[in-house]
């Protein structure tokens, strides 16, 4: 398990990340491999781009979701495990900017489940065949014509 003191970040040139609707997307750039979780593991990413220790984010965790500190501690040292041993994060020198806030930053949250990171490997065959662009072929012209022609 990683120190309750160490901290974290994404290792921004290989991960483009966004927490939409309280859901974690992540996509590792070299090989295409997307991510994703939602609630708690969306809190923890959040929480590690904040630049907090570990021991910071467990003991936010604990008091949003009103939860036992050693499940809390269990289940996010798992998921920063996975996420280190995936690139997605790397340690980075501890800063001091505090502990995060006392209450979860958006309201009421919904009810806790361990962070669960799902690993779709297959994504760039899939996204090689079927760009996710909606009006693509709009963009693209067609042999012969000039752009902003269409058939």
């Amino acid at each position: 398990m990683p120190e309750l003191e160490s901290c974290f970040a994404p290792v921004r040139e290989d991960v483009a990340a966004k927490v939409i609707d309280g859901e974690l997307i992540i996509i590792r750039l070299s090989d295409c491999t997307y991510y994703d979780t939602d609630n708690v593991g969306a809190r923890v990413w959040e929480l590690i781009e904040g630049g907090h220790a570990l021991g910071g984010i467990i003991r936010a965790i604990t008091a949003w979701y009103g939860m036992e500190a050693g499940r809390v501690e269990r289940d996010v040292a798992a998921l920063v495990e996975q996420l280190l041993a995936e690139g997605l994060i790397a340690a980075v020198p501890a800063r001091a900017i505090g502990e995060p806030p006392g209450t979860a930053p958006d309201g009421p949250l919904p009810a806790y489940e361990a962070p669960q990171l799902a690993i779709y490997r297959d994504m760039g065959s899939l996204l090689a065949l079927d760009p996710p662009t909606p009006g693509i072929d709009e963009l693209l012209f067609r042999e012969g014509q000039p752009p902003g022609e269409r058939a």
